[in-house]
């Protein structure tokens, strides 16, 4: 049945991509675990780095060995499906490398570092190092990517088929009867979409998320519109935000980013022609005949939208762009009076005064900070420390392994500035950021948010029987729109593709950056590209003092 979906050749393809990517995995986690050695072991190291050099060429020789059998004999598959025929000299040579290999991985290939004591690995979606030869953490890491990775092929599929068949139609209808009847559909093709979204990580991988004045934000909600404005701690900010207009009183959620993820594959398409959301330039000037037009489209249409935005307008991680962004908003807020926020970047202002129209008739502006915990950790702590983490997808997806993702969410009311100057909204929001800060450094020294502890919270709810049928439900209206097409052996080659792309993007991420950094699928192959990039124009002088700077004159979100 198999062999009829998904032909041979794609097979032995994939066989070959998830081979080396469990290199790539193997590299990348080895690439910079070097232990320093005290004087007294120098001698020792040097004596076994002979025989441990050795040790390690042939480890990658039996990986070469081990990805030609497997994609020699996935690439044969339909032949040696069939009793007729005798094996040719070739597929047995085959057998027996790819039997050799396997043997060679689960006897020699992890002993081979045990000698050289245990190395510090510490990977990217763990909150904390542990000691474990390199291979083991290696494996690990690759287990845990293909199932992060399944998880964001299913996520895609199931978006495209709402993306590429139910669209359309309503873009169709709109020529005919306009935004309001257009808006209508499109927030309920969202309801549908929603629940693939934001179900996996919290009934398969299970996130949780807390908030301190539950009543408050469901009343927010019940308004109709909602300007919320978060801090920027994690990668899935949009799916927190998505999350908590799916849970309880549901609100269409719509968001303002970066123009770049409207480009990006499948989700940000859908954010684009589904969704709706906001997509900025970073250039007051030109973005906010923009912003407002996209307002006004929603209210001449009386459609209610809770819209969510993060002002600080940027995620930083380790990297020499990251540090000076922090270093430009921490100088920043000197300038202004304040010391230097450690938790958060300094806001970006100037959008806010055309975005808080979408309540100036009615409608809450809402201040929240989240914070992200792993393992009994903070991972969004300070700024310049190396042991902050930025929550991604696949530290979402992470949690089928048993360590899930709970994200505490602190809100509060901030007044209607509608009507206030520029200056005037510079400073509340420099306020606001000062208090964020301050929350999250509470948080990280106390464990809980101040004047509240973590039991006395509310949780956002999810019915997960519920979620869990309308995933099951959703599946099988694309299976069965595929195969009533004809085109189901095409879907499944295509997801076969999706997640062996998905595969070589984390790895991508992981081998030239030291993180994945996926907001959305495919965007950490892609950002960490960008990053080699910039880290290649310093090395050659060029000139990179406007890149990503937060002086006064780029603070426009």
């Amino acid at each position: 049945m198999i062999d009829g979906m998904i032909d041979s050749t794609t097979l032995a393809m994939v066989g070959g991509v998830l081979g080396m990517v469990f290199v790539g995995e193997y590299l990348s986690l080895g690439a910079d675990t070097g232990k320093t050695l005290k004087p007294s072991e120098k001698k020792k190291a040097t004596t076994a780095s002979i025989t441990f050099t050795v040790l390690r060429a042939l480890n990658y020789v039996a990986l070469i060995c081990f990805v030609w059998s497997t994609g020699f004999l996935l690439m044969n598959y339909r032949y040696l499906s069939h009793s007729e025929g005798s094996e040719t000299e070739k597929v047995r040579v085959a057998k027996m490398t790819w039997t050799l290999s396997l043997i060679y991985f689960f006897s020699f290939f992890g002993i081979t570092f045990v000698e050289k004591e245990n190395i510090d690995v510490a990977t990217e979606s763990s909150t904390h190092s542990y000691s474990k030869p390199l291979f083991q953490a290696a494996y690990e890491s690759f287990v845990m990517s293909c199932v992060s990775n399944l998880a964001i092929a299913h996520l895609c599929v199931n978006v495209a088929y709402d993306l590429f068949v139910l669209t359309p139609p309503l873009y169709f209808m709109r020529i005919f009867t306009g935004d309001k009847i257009f808006h209508y559909f499109t927030s309920k093709l969202i309801e549908w979409t929603v629940p693939i979204v934001v179900g996996p990580p919290a009934v398969w991988c299970g996130m949780r998320v807390w908030i301190n004045d539950l009543e408050y934000f469901e009343s927010a909600k019940k308004t109709g519109r909602a300007l919320v404005l978060s801090n920027h701690g994690s990668r899935v900010d949009w799916l927190i935000g998505m999350f908590s207009g799916f849970s309880g009183t549901g609100i269409r959620v719509g968001f303002v980013c970066e123009w770049l993820v409207k480009y990006l594959p499948l989700i940000g398409w859908y954010r684009n022609f589904v969704n709706q959301d906001t997509f900025v330039n970073r250039s007051f000037e030109s973005d906010k005949p923009r912003i407002e037009k996209r307002i006004d489209e929603f209210h001449n249409s009386n459609t209610d939208m809770m819209l969510f935005l993060a002002p600080e307008g940027a995620c930083v991680d380790h990297n020499d762009m990251a540090k000076k962004y922090i270093n430009d908003c921490q100088k920043f807020a000197a300038s202004q009076g304040y010391e230097p926020f450690n938790y958060v970047l300094t806001p970006r202002y100037k959008g806010l005064t055309c975005l808080a129209r979408h309540v100036a008739e009615r409608g809450e502006i809402m201040s929240i900070t989240m914070a992200f915990v792993k393992d009994g950790k903070l991972l969004d702590e300070r700024l310049h420390s190396p042991d902050r983490v930025v929550p991604d997808l696949y530290t979402l997806f992470d949690g089928w392994g048993g360590s899930p993702l709970s994200v505490y969410v602190y809100a509060r009311h901030l007044d209607n500035f509608n009507s206030k100057s520029p200056e005037e909204i510079k400073k509340i929001m420099m306020d606001d950021y000062k208090n964020k800060d301050e929350l999250l450094a509470h948080f990280h020294e106390h464990g809980h948010f101040p004047g509240v502890t973590l039991d006395q919270m509310g949780e956002f709810a999810v019915n997960h029987p519920k979620v869990h049928a309308h995933i099951l439900l959703h599946n099988l209206l694309w299976l069965a729109t595929a195969y009533a097409a004809g085109v189901l052996p095409l879907v499944l080659r295509s997801i076969t593709w999706i997640f062996a792309t998905c595969m070589v993007s984390c790895v991508t991420g992981k081998y030239l950056y030291g993180s994945t950094m996926e907001a959305i699928p495919f965007e950490t192959g892609i950002k960490a590209l960008m990053m080699w990039m910039y880290q290649r124009k310093v090395k050659k002088g060029k000139d990179v003092s406007t890149t990503n700077t937060c002086g006064d004159s780029q603070q426009a979100y």
